[in-house]
């Protein structure tokens, strides 16, 4: 069974859960309400779409990246474990790396409305209770009481700068017991490198990336510059020892090298 916590319409404008958020403001003679959902509904849609592109192309190599943490769950977890998909959008990749697994119970967060609706459908193929939440993940975090075995977020922690990466890993760090994984993919780069080169690195995609009208990928490009501050490996590792986590280990690297997965340890 799927519960669905806080399905209100109207969450506030945010980057942090991913282009399923991006809400946009529309003139009309409707009712503010109104106007916000229908407003919502279609900057989601197009949002979704140029997203769901990046999904299926595999441009940002989800496929390789949540094999990787089928492959974690499946060796490295020998007991029931309880998941927490911070920023789970619509939960059809986890869905995929939890196959197979000791999964007992699936959590998630997202600020999307939209995206939740989808994840409740994706999920019911989980044999596990399910709930879904629809919150702003760095705000919900820290107040989280229950107890996870295992955190996972895919693609979201780049919208925060260092100081909200190092909060929100703490947060997670305090849910944890002794046993627990903390797993991330997400936007790194090279030691070295700094935020301009990696977003020129990301820019030469451009003619690779064939699916994309010029349009649409203005439209993702301008997100990614204006939303995305990638870490260094030597900084999310940094991050990682001060949020209190023991062991960080990097377990793949995207083979554009702009993503990396890491898994932190209590």
């Amino acid at each position: 069974m799927v519960q669905h916590v806080s399905d209100a319409v109207g969450a506030a404008p945010s980057y942090r859960n991913g282009l399923g958020t991006v809400m946009a403001e529309q003139t009309s003679t409707q009712s503010p309400r109104d106007r916000a959902q229908d407003s919502s509904q279609a900057v989601f849609q197009q949002a979704w779409h140029i997203y769901r592109v990046l999904v299926d192309e595999n441009y940002l190599f989800h496929r390789e990246a949540y094999a990787c943490l089928h492959h974690i769950l499946r060796a490295e977890i020998d007991r029931p474990f309880h998941f927490l998909d911070v920023a789970c959008g619509d939960a059809t990749a986890s869905v995929g790396a939890l196959e197979g697994t000791a999964i007992a119970k699936y959590s998630g967060i997202d600020l999307s409305t939209a995206a939740l609706a989808l994840a409740r459908q994706t999920l019911a193929a989980l044999d596990c209770p399910v709930t879904l939440e629809q919150a702003d993940f760095v705000e919900r975090l820290p107040t989280w009481s229950v107890p996870v075995d295992i955190v996972w977020v895919g693609l979201s922690l780049h919208h925060l700068q260092a100081p909200e990466k190092l909060a929100v890993m703490r947060a997670i760090r305090a849910i944890l017991p002794r046993g627990g994984r903390f797993l991330f993919y997400d936007n790194t780069s090279p030691d070295g490198e700094t935020r301009d080169e990696w977003m020129r690195r990301w820019d030469e995609q451009n003619p690779l990336w064939t699916a994309y009208s010029p349009e649409e990928w203005d439209v993702m490009a301008g997100h990614v510059h204006e939303a995305d501050y990638p870490e260094t490996v030597s900084s999310w590792r940094r991050l990682g020892h001060d949020a209190g986590f023991k062991a960080v280990e990097e377990r793949f690297v995207a083979p554009s090298d702009l993503f990396r997965l890491f898994m932190m340890r209590p």
